[in-house]
């Protein structure tokens, strides 16, 4: 029998927003390749407790930590229930986020802060509070996940992008600061996906059909959650630390022709 890939055995790892869409690719992608699950949800309980079951199934050990990284408490009682339960951290990938769409002359400052309290601020807060359980460990990843919004207009999402902006210069910046401790950050952005987590988007009906049409792959094939996934956990091997600092673009190419108009696809 062949033996099973598991380079990340005996690595702890928290998922932020973990239970469903692109973080619960990640989090069956992590535990898949060895590591033990830390996963945060905030209001969703029973997808939590059903990805929960179903790694357990697998032999994955997975705890489940409440917390809204909205607020600054609760990400510092996060962390340090993840102290107390598993005393190591090892990979800490920031999916959590959240957004209200609205034109940014409609917006109101309560808006405003929400969004960026739920993804730039948690992200520092984060590295923050992380940093005591993560320096000098083996293999240490601080990975960040944004989209699309801080690369090209979406209607309404001008907030997102202002937060998602904010969370790609922190990774910049937590790259740098974090590498003395022997922790690596960087940040994947995600193409269209489509899972129910990301069809609130005001471009997602239009994006799926105007990406489906222009296409140059077969099959209608689009990014999946596990696309994003397999990069988070290539990023956390050995042979990938030296890349450092870097937002990786997961779209299969989408940003290059995605100015194509109809029926320039499938390479003609």
């Amino acid at each position: 029998m062949t033996e099973q890939y598991q380079p990340l055995k005996g690595r702890v790892a928290l998922v932020t927003g973990g239970s469903r869409g692109i973080g619960a690719g990640i989090s069956r992608k992590l535990a898949a390749w060895g590591a033990t699950l830390a996963i945060n949800y905030v209001d969703r309980e029973r997808p939590a407790k059903e990805l929960a079951a179903e790694l357990g199934e697998q032999g994955t050990e997975v705890t489940l930590h409440r917390a809204d990284l909205g607020d600054p408490a609760q990400i510092e009682e996060l962390i340090a229930e993840i102290g107390e339960i598993h005393h190591d951290l090892h990979i800490l990938v920031q999916n959590a986020a959240a957004t209200k769409f609205s034109r940014l002359t409609d917006a109101s400052l309560g808006d405003w802060q929400f969004v960026q309290d739920t993804n730039s601020r948690a992200t520092w807060l984060l590295a923050k509070h992380a940093l005591p359980l993560m320096r000098e460990r083996e293999g240490a990843r601080f990975i960040t996940i944004t989209n699309s919004t801080t690369t090209r207009i979406i209607p309404r999402a001008g907030l997102f992008a202002a937060a998602k902006a904010g969370l790609e210069a922190l990774t910049d910046y937590l790259s740098y600061e974090l590498a003395p401790y022997g922790i690596v950050a960087n940040c994947v952005r995600p193409g269209l996906v489509q899972t129910g987590v990301f069809k609130v988007r005001p471009d997602f009906k239009h994006g799926v059909a105007k990406e489906l049409a222009i296409s140059p792959w077969p099959g209608e094939r689009m990014t999946t959650p596990e696309n994003s996934a397999d990069v988070v956990a290539l990023l956390c091997l050995e042979e990938a630390s030296w890349i450092a600092g870097q937002t990786i673009t997961v779209d299969g190419g989408y940003r290059l022709w995605g100015g194509i108009g109809g029926g320039g696809g499938r390479g003609e």
